[in-house]
């Protein structure tokens, strides 16, 4: 649950450092602005914030899952086992 506590802290822990960067600076940057808005009493720029926090959270969330439960998962395939065939009936 180290996203929970640091933005793109999933990305991080699974040793994928490039979208946790730019995951955490885009959770901060949505941050930094709906607190702008709100302070600025521009509730409409904030709610649009807002729901793209959501949406850049639920991203996160989705990425840091998949991400760990491929974490160690060898990508490379051995193409000499891998076989297609096909089978024709008259």
């Amino acid at each position: 649950m180290l996203l929970c506590v640091i933005p793109g802290g999933g990305q991080f822990y699974t040793e994928r450092y490039v979208p946790g960067i730019v995951i955490g600076a885009s959770e901060l940057a949505i941050g930094y602005y709906a607190y702008k808005y709100h302070q600025n009493e521009e509730y409409s720029k904030r709610n649009s914030m807002l729901w793209w926090g959501l949406f850049v959270l639920g991203y996160s969330l989705a990425d840091a899952y998949v991400g760990a439960k491929m974490y160690g998962f060898d990508i490379e395939a051995d193409i000499d086992k891998v076989s297609i065939s096909y089978k024709f009936q008259w």
